[in-house]
């Protein structure tokens, strides 16, 4: 199979049409003749090949005795080291099983000429004193022009004389057939006869008239025990346009008894010609009238304001009516999908109509938004500004400093050690947010400190009022900005007025004036 696809160097494979536990059919090319065929290929893995290949070789002989339109026709059988494969005629048709699940009324349309057909094949096979032992709708196959071709002639038998039988020859080793269309004697080992192949047919007439099987079970054990016992519903029961003529011919094809049954497929076949299978006959107008009142009754029931008793209507005629069902279903996919598509075309419509930005306009880029300024607080406490360095002794060594003003904080004599700069760190004036509290009242420390000589360079505070930062820094040799001394208080400014002018001139930071004025530089 591996070169190029081929079969021997004769047969190219084209397509796989099905595929079983031992074999699989294949449609293929006659290189020779161009001639389209089908091929049985048995599968070289299989556990029981030896079986298999046997089982063909003797499918092929049986098929080469039989030539009759309804059957499909027989054209070769090899067998050799790689392969082992029959080929036939193609006939381009689906299995009934599958039309079946795919619209069964469609196969109602042509139900007179199958039945017909497959009595017509059946009967053809039992001539030849051949038994088919598996008669079911995967083996049956049918065009669009109701014909038919009976396949899979893998368990064919010969049948046996009546004497034969009575002296219990012929009776199989083994069960062997399909559990669903099995027939009684079957599963007890009996010798079969032709009426076994009709057991089989009552099945597949149960089944194509209303889509299920007689007998369902859950365990394939079960199911035997219902070929054995159990008897089947009528047709009718699933499709109320069965004829009753068509459920008594269904039952006796059914009997336990191979005796109960019809003798002959040649009995089957006439009395099919007499009865009506269904009571109105299913055409393809009376499948559009249908389909049209089953639209008509669902538009008014789904249409209206559905209330307990249109509700229970429209589940009753669902009920009764799987065909109309399943179009129900299909109408409501079809409604939701039409919602869909407008809703997708409305939203397509709004997106094109609006204004769309030409090409060459400049893509306007989002601008970052300032943040707000944020207000600067100092810690609890903490004088927030760096230290100015300072030339000269300190207030607290000129004459007459005795009771001045005294920076919260501040402590003499100076304990610092070299290069003898201001603490780093001093309370907030008072009125500042974050501000320390005020100093209690009381005798200014300076007034029992004694005097005592300074270093030379000492730091002062700048002014609380000017945030830090704000300026740049002083160049070499120019004077910085001067600074707003805080305010003084009346108590103060009485013991200013004493005081004799001083002004430290080198750094231009502070400046006393007697009487009235105190000025920062």
């Amino acid at each position: 199979m591996a070169d190029e696809e081929l079969i021997d160097g004769t047969y190219t494979l084209v397509m796989c049409i099905a595929t079983g536990g031992s074999s699989q059919v294949w449609e293929v090319v006659q290189k020779s003749t161009g001639r389209n065929l089908a091929m049985k290929l048995l599968k070289a893995g299989s556990s029981e090949f030896k079986q298999n290949k046997v089982s063909l070789k003797n499918e092929a002989s049986i098929l080469k005795t039989l030539n009759h339109p309804l059957i499909v026709k027989f054209e070769s059988f090899s067998s050799n080291r790689d392969n082992t494969y029959m080929t036939m005629e193609h006939f381009r048709a689906a299995n009934l099983k599958l039309q079946l699940k795919m619209d069964m009324t469609a196969v109602h349309v042509r139900a007179r000429q199958l039945f017909e057909g497959i009595c017509q094949a059946i009967s053809y096979v039992h001539s030849h004193g051949w038994i088919h032992r598996d008669i079911k709708p995967d083996n049956v196959l049918m065009n669009k022009a109701g014909e038919i071709r009976l396949v899979d002639f893998s368990l064919t038998s010969k049948s046996v004389n009546s004497f034969v039988q009575m002296i219990g020859a012929g009776r199989p080793s083994s069960i062997r057939g399909t559990r669903t269309y099995i027939a009684p004697e079957t599963i007890r080992k009996e010798t079969p006869r032709f009426q076994t192949d009709l057991y089989s047919l009552g099945i597949l007439f149960f089944e194509v008239l209303t889509g299920k099987t007689p007998f369902q079970a859950t365990t394939p054990d079960e199911l035997l025990q219902k070929h054995l016992r159990s008897v089947p519903s009528n047709a009718s029961e699933f499709n109320t346009n069965v004829s009753a003529e068509m459920d008594r011919l269904i039952g006796k094809l059914l009997k336990k008894k191979i005796t109960d049954r019809p003798a002959s497929i040649d009995e089957v076949l006439s009395e099919l010609r007499r009865i009506k299978i269904f009571k109105e006959d299913v055409t393809e107008e009376l499948i559009a009238k249908r389909k049209t009142e089953s639209s008509d009754t669902m538009s008014e029931l789904t249409e209206a304001r559905l209330d307990s008793r249109a509700d229970a209507k429209l589940r009753v005629i669902l009920e009764s009516n799987p065909e109309m069902a399943q179009q129900f279903e299909e109408d409501k996919r079809a409604k939701a999908a039409k919602k869909t598509t407008l809703e997708d075309q409305r939203k397509a419509s709004i997106l094109k109509s609006s204004p769309k930005p030409k090409q060459s306009d400049p893509v306007p880029m989002p601008q970052p938004v300032p943040a707000p300024p944020q207000p600067f607080y100092p810690p609890q406490g903490q004088y927030p500004f760096p230290m100015m360095p300072m030339m000269g002794p300190p207030p607290a060594m000129m004459p007459g400093f005795a009771g001045r003003p005294v920076y919260p904080g501040m402590q003499y004599p100076p304990q610092f050690p070299p290069p003898y700069a201001m603490p780093p760190i001093m309370p907030m004036p008072q009125g500042y947010p974050g501000a320390a509290a005020p100093i209690a009242a009381g005798p200014h420390p300076f007034q029992q400190t004694p005097s005592l000589p300074l270093p030379p360079r000492l730091s002062v505070p700048t002014s609380p009022l000017v945030a830090p930062n704000t300026q740049p820094p002083a160049s070499p040799g120019v004077n910085p900005p001067a600074a707003v001394t805080p305010p003084v208080s009346p108590q103060e400014l009485e013991f200013m007025t004493e005081l004799p002018d001083v002004h430290w001139s080198d750094i231009g930071t502070v400046s006393f004036r007697r009487a009235s004025t105190v000025n920062a530089i």
